[in-house]
């Protein structure tokens, strides 16, 4: 048994180990023999160059002749990487070996067809007819993704431009070379409204002399001097009167929402909202604009024109928001001019007086505002006078009445008792509110102190 496995065992180990050893001593016999070592090749520099080149039939004999081998065997030679020069070198070469179509192109573009030549290497001349096509342009990706994302514009009249630059001067060499100063833009905008609007006022007066419609509206649909009287800066405003504009152009019925939320004044964006016929010197007296009501009203704008549906005055919009300088002016009074009357009434002493250049000229004793009923302190203005006059609210007389801020309360003639007794009025004696009703005028200050 046991010889069988030693058997068995020799069969299966010993011919591997035999095979590793002789295959050993083989490759170690061998590994030095001449067999081996090929001989280094030597060419000529020349034929180096060649080689490189490509050039491998011209340089085959000499190959042959330094081969130590059988000079019947030609050997396959290794591809040398080409260098950058030799790269374009061959790129040039091979695109001049290529043939080449010429395409003789009328000189004149043709209004119907036209024929063209084409000439072919190796090929008979043809006579092709071209039909003209519309001229379509390139469309970038990135343009049409930016105009997906932004809204599209279209160029600007050049007048338009110009007034945006506020260039009166290149203004007006574009209409002298024949650009028309009444180019709209696709918005329905016109140089006219924008110069309004932005106070370029030396625009408007080229725009006038250009013979351009000085009461054409744009897209607000509002004449342009009611859009000036929407701002400050009497310059506009004088541009157009000078040009003839009428002061007491009435705002366009319906007003739009356009110009109702430019307007920050309350009180006048009620009256836009619901009433009619407001004028330009309405809308300066409703945002205290002295300068812009001055320049109106020297050009014929009358105080008397009120709105058509209310009846509300230009100094019903200025005594509302307390502007006592311009209820003045309104009411006639010079601007340039200082008060020289004044009218005091102390609630503390129920006591009133007339000063005129600081000295009291006339007092009084008074009875204002009962509890609930109380007389509010402040600066007034008189804005009316009327040597007979019934409450309308009390159905009473009251002689000698002198309004406050075209309000409910005034100066007037009634029973005094030196305490508060009235429904808000300042009562006088009756000679007294007589005196005082001579000695002050429509536009005097009274002021209501503690």
């Amino acid at each position: 048994m046991k010889n069988k496995w030693l058997n068995m065992l020799g069969a299966c180990v010993l011919p591997p180990i035999v095979g590793v050893g002789v295959c050993g001593g083989l490759i170690y016999l061998l590994k030095d023999h001449e067999l081996f070592r090929p001989e280094a090749i030597t060419l000529p520099t020349a034929t180096v160059a060649k080689v490189r080149q490509g050039k491998l039939s011209e340089v085959s004999a000499e190959i042959r002749a330094a081969l130590p081998v059988d000079a019947t065997f030609t050997p396959a030679m290794p591809k040398l990487a080409p260098s950058t020069a030799e790269k374009d070198a061959l790129k040039r070469a091979a695109d001049a070996a290529k043939p080449k179509t010429v395409v003789a192109l009328p000189t004149k573009p043709a209004s119907a067809e036209s024929a063209v030549v084409v000439a072919k290497p190796n090929k008979p001349t043809q006579i092709v007819t071209v039909k003209p096509q519309a001229w379509r342009p390139i469309l970038d990706p990135i343009t049409e993704h930016w105009t997906r994302l932004m809204p599209r514009t279209d160029a600007l009249p050049q007048a338009y431009q110009a007034v945006l630059n506020d260039d009166a001067a290149h203004l007006a060499r574009l209409i002298a070379l024949g650009i028309s100063p009444h180019e709209m833009t696709l918005g329905g905008d016109t140089p006219l409204c924008v110069a309004v609007r932005m106070g370029r006022a030396e625009c408007v007066r080229v725009l006038f002399l250009s013979g351009v419609d000085m009461n054409q509206p744009a897209h607000e649909k509002q004449p342009p001097i009611a859009l000036a009287s929407m701002r400050r800066g009497s310059e506009v405003l004088e541009a157009l009167l000078d040009a003839g504009v009428d002061p007491n152009t009435r705002f366009k019925t319906p007003v739009s929402k356009q110009i109702i939320d430019r307007c920050a004044i309350k009180d006048l964006r009620n009256a836009m909202e619901s009433d009619r016929g407001i004028t330009p010197l309405i809308c300066c007296a409703a945002r205290g604009d002295v300068e812009g009501a001055v320049t109106l009203m020297r050009a014929g704008a009358k105080p008397g024109i009120g709105t058509t549906r209310y009846h509300r005055y230009p100094i019903n919009f200025a005594a509302t928001q307390g502007y006592l300088f311009l209820m003045r002016v309104l009411l006639g009074r010079d601007p340039d001019s200082e008060p020289d009357t004044l009218v005091t009434v102390d609630l503390s002493s129920q006591r009133a007086w007339v000063m005129k250049n600081g000295i009291i000229i006339n007092h009084a004793m008074v009875s204002t505002g009962r509890e609930g009923y109380g007389t509010p302190a402040g600066r007034y203005v008189i804005t009316d006078k009327h040597t007979s006059h019934v409450s309308t609210l009390y159905h009473v007389a009251m002689p000698w009445f002198m309004r406050l801020n075209c309000g409910a309360i005034g100066l007037h003639s009634g029973y005094v008792t030196g305490q508060p007794a009235s429904h808000g009025c300042i009562r006088l004696p009756y000679e007294k509110a007589k005196q005082f009703f001579s000695q002050v005028r429509v536009g005097d200050e009274v002021q209501i102190v503690y």
